[in-house]
């Protein structure tokens, strides 16, 4: 009964759907970003006036997502007229909400991933939170999209000759290496500048149109 009448009323249904996606968007970052996948985020500097020693948003977020989960119950209370449950569960909201502000000024590290906690521990921020066993358990791996997402994160934070081969190019790569290739075949080299450049690639092109025109000629004669 509760439920069909949540379902069928429109502004408890909006609410229902806005603040339980909301909250599966926030707990989906937040696991993208503790799971050991991705730690560029751990080495960016905290969030402007925040005083944590370290980047802690990830938990954040995970905390703004168990506040959201923790008032959802009220929508479900307001449609039954269940005022002092609603007004209960708005007081229970209190504690997540007090931890949203703990996490924007400190973080316990015992609440942190192990890889966290491991490179938290040796306090030196310039350190690259993937440790060379880690490196390897990952490239020994086999082939998946979380390991190569983990390949792409070591590439970044450790160098790309660390895991050259091992992961799957981007589109950026790939675009990259075709213009490197491009250069080469025309003869550009780094130190001409953009006149000299459009110049080698104008010719070049002129003569893919003579060629291309030679061809059809050709052709119409072989076909006569």
């Amino acid at each position: 009964m509760v439920l069909r009448t949540v379902l069928t009323t429109p502004a408890y249904l909006g609410m229902l759907v806005l603040v339980g996606g909301a909250a599966a968007l926030l707990f989906y970052i937040a696991w993208r970003c503790l799971n050991g996948d991705s730690r560029t985020w751990a080495v960016l500097p905290p969030l402007p006036f925040q005083i944590a020693k370290h980047n802690t948003w990830p938990f954040m977020l995970l905390m703004i997502g168990i506040t959201l989960l923790t008032a959802l119950p009220s929508v479900f209370f307001e449609a039954t007229r269940m005022e002092g449950a609603r007004v209960a569960t708005w007081n229970v909201v209190l504690i997540p909400l007090a931890l949203v502000v703990l996490s924007f000024l400190w973080w316990p590290l015992a609440w942190t991933p192990r890889w966290f906690r491991t490179w938290a521990a040796r306090n030196n921020r310039g350190a690259t939170p993937w440790t060379m066993g880690e490196v390897e358990r990952v490239k020994a791996a086999p082939d998946s999209r979380r390991r190569q997402r983990a390949l792409t994160d070591i590439a970044r934070l450790v160098g790309e000759d660390e895991v050259a081969g091992l992961r799957d190019k981007s589109l950026l790569d790939r675009e990259v290496e075709r213009i490197e290739d491009y250069n080469e075949r025309l003869g550009i080299t780094g130190d001409m500048d953009t006149i000299e450049r459009a110049r080698i690639i104008k010719a070049h092109r002129r003569r893919q149109k003579e060629q291309k025109k030679a061809d059809r000629q050709a052709a119409k004669r072989r076909q006569g």
